[in-house]
């Protein structure tokens, strides 16, 4: 083998490793938001990078990468010693949170509605009826599951991969708590007739009035989620 083919055989080697760990990271990623979300791993719950590693069948590398990630997006964040513990917001997180998704929202559902197709519409307005659906069974995984469809919908009609993504992280920040929480239960009927609202705006390239229905939704949001973290503060001591 000449030296050349040599290197390039090493270079090949390292970058075949290099995708194989960035695929066991990704593998990490989408478990530990899977489990955060669905709060198998409770919030305020240390991480052990250790078992976590053993459980997934992976080294501690591909683990403590996905933890950087989720630490990034306000997920996990760093508690005693640097190990990582999965987060709650504050009204703080939540005001800059909602701040950013109504950005972000008013902007994506804005171009959707320039760009979205027939199919696309009618995407919408089912996963709105199915929402309403669920809401009234009180069938929040169901209820979540087409919400999920709904605004995925909106992000491909949008065509801005930068912002849906954005909003794709913040949105799961707040929802997670939102979803689950007695709020959440509550309003799970007035949040999909908002949704149906919007949907019908989308539909008719009303931009005023997806302006107002979005701000009107995230201002909901908003409410509920303040209500949440006043009633959780007293069982979560300092952040």
């Amino acid at each position: 083998m000449s030296k050349r083919s040599g290197v390039t055989t090493k270079v090949n080697s390292a970058r075949s490793q290099s995708r194989a760990s960035e695929s066991l990271g990704d593998d990490a990623y989408e478990w530990l938001i899977a489990a955060i979300t669905s709060f198998r791993i409770p919030t305020n719950s240390q991480i052990s990078e250790n078992k976590l590693a053993a459980e997934l069948g992976v080294s501690r590398t591909p683990v403590r990468e996905a933890l950087k990630r989720l630490e990034n997006e306000g997920l996990v964040k760093r508690g005693v010693g640097g190990s990582f513990v999965v987060a709650m917001l504050s009204a703080k997180d939540v005001d800059e949170a909602i701040d950013l998704m109504v950005l972000c929202d008013v902007y994506l559902f804005q171009r959707a509605a320039q760009n979205i197709d027939s199919s696309g519409r009618q995407t919408l307005a089912e996963a709105a009826k199915k929402m309403s659906v669920a809401a009234v069974a009180g069938d929040r995984e169901t209820w979540m599951e087409h919400d999920q469809v709904f605004h995925e919908c909106i992000m491909r009609a949008a065509d801005n991969n930068v912002i849906a993504e954005v909003s794709r992280v913040t949105r799961r920040r707040i929802q997670r708590f939102w979803a689950r929480s007695i709020s959440g239960a509550r309003d799970l009927v007035s949040c999909s007739d908002e949704h149906r609202e919007i949907a019908q705006a989308i539909s008719t390239q009303d931009m005023a009035a997806i302006q107002r229905t979005v701000e009107s939704h995230l201002g909901h949001l908003r409410e509920n989620m303040h209500e949440i973290v006043e009633l959780m503060a007293p069982f979560l001591g300092d952040q």
